[in-house]
């Protein structure tokens, strides 16, 4: 059965899987999520849960900080000398640093740093030389995905500018940040804009794929060396809408398995699309040719790792009757899909029971974590997930930023 870890989530208190939200650390369980504001026109509120690892039965829940709106959950890493770190917020603003080696401890964790300036979905990695690594979009004229770096002890690097908008206004770059067995840094992303800049006019355009094999010193392009920061003319795309202008795509963050291969789900306008790179270059696997019966089209939240045995895990939000429904759309519920090491798929089950009423959705999957092999997905992975509806969008002049959802923590089933 399902921990509730709070009934007081925002309706989008799991969401923004770019950033990894459970950690396991020993016997505990550390799990960041976002509530809802107390109050209308309050502040967000970050939230940390230490969990007893066998049973996800929270201990202790302390707040790590405040966000201005649903879109602030944080990112946490745990480093190779058992440090927890967080970032915190921003939504175009400071992000918030801080880190403990005692996270259990609501006073040991550091006092917040700010790291800004305009900052929004932080995809938070550490590396062997305890290096933090970080891919951020950066609010500006044309939007831009920022990559940077903080070694220990030391302060954030000057950001690198790894890819800009080539239309002033909104981007959504979804981009993920990983590190590889081999301690390369895995960045993807996608190009999400409009001619007008305004969101709800955007479209999914084009992804694409930057690899650094020296800890962000450098970074190569579909293995050859560039020039960045790449833009939708000079990006080669391994999935495109570019030639389509009313077609639209959505990429979802990545995983790496035990030989540097790359998984990522894109939704397509038809379709869904599990992809896999690998010193070849990148494959497609048909996810409607295999599961006929589910809708997996552009507008799903989802969630992927890999787990010891290099078997991916995949959830899906999506409606079980097959309608092609929205992704906050109240008859949502999630799908566990996995496929082994050849792309196979190998189980598929309906994780939540069938409420129409309530959608079970935004996902977040433990991320698989190279620092700590044989440790993530051991015995199954943790999930975390929000059961509720949706307020709106922030545009609406009746938006509810105080609806109230249920935080859900739940265990899959090992392989």
């Amino acid at each position: 059965m399902p921990v509730c870890l709070s009934q007081n989530g925002s309706d989008r208190a799991t969401a923004y899987n770019i950033s990894n939200k459970i950690v396991r650390r020993g016997a505990q369980l550390f799990v960041g999520w976002l509530d809802a504001p107390a109050e209308i026109g309050g502040a967000v509120r970050i939230r940390l849960s230490v969990c007893d690892g066998a049973s996800g039965d929270p201990v202790d829940t302390f707040a790590l900080g405040q966000g201005i709106d649903n879109h602030c959950g944080p990112a946490l890493v745990m480093d190779n000398n058992r440090r927890l770190h967080a970032l915190i917020g921003a939504h175009h603003g400071n992000f918030l640093y801080r880190w403990s080696d005692t996270p259990e401890d609501e006073d040991s964790w550091s006092e917040p740093e700010p790291v800004g300036p305009l900052h929004s979905y932080p995809a938070l990695a550490a590396d062997t030389e305890g290096t933090l690594h970080v891919a951020y979009r950066e609010k500006g004229e044309r939007w831009q995905l920022h990559y940077t770096r903080k070694r220990p002890g030391e302060p954030w690097d000057e950001p690198t500018v790894i890819a800009v908008s080539p239309t002033p206004g909104y981007n959504h770059f979804m981009h993920g940040l990983t590190l590889g067995p081999t301690g390369n840094l895995h960045l993807t992303f996608q190009f999400h804009y409009s001619e007008s800049g305004e969101a709800r006019a955007c479209k999914g355009k084009a992804a694409g794929y930057v690899v650094s094999p020296d800890g962000g010193d450098t970074w190569l392009h579909e293995d050859e060396s560039v020039t960045l920061p790449l833009t939708t003319q000079n990006v080669r795309p391994f999935v495109s809408y570019l030639e389509q202008p009313h077609a639209s795509l959505r990429i979802a963050p990545h995983t790496v398995d035990s030989h540097d291969r790359l998984w990522l789900f894109c939704a397509m306008e038809d379709n869904g699309l599990l992809w896999r790179r690998d010193p070849a270059g990148w494959d497609a696997i048909d996810l409607k040719a295999i599961l006929p019966d589910l809708d997996l089209s552009i507008g799903k939240s989802s969630a992927i790792s890999c787990d010891p045995f290099d078997n991916i895990h995949l959830l899906i939000a999506t409606d079980p009757t097959a309608e092609a429904a929205g992704w906050y759309d109240p008859s949502l519920e999630l799908f566990h899909l996995v496929f082994n090491s050849e792309g196979a798929l190998t189980s598929r089950r309906q994780l939540t029971q069938t409420d129409p009423d309530h959608a079970r959705w935004l996902p977040a999957i433990e991320h698989c974590d190279w620092l700590h092999p044989g440790v993530v997905g051991e015995n199954g992975f943790w999930c975390l997930y929000t059961s509720g509806l949706n307020a709106g969008l922030m545009s609406q002049g009746d938006y509810n930023d105080i609806l109230r959802n249920d935080v859900l923590l739940t265990r899959l089933g090992s392989v």
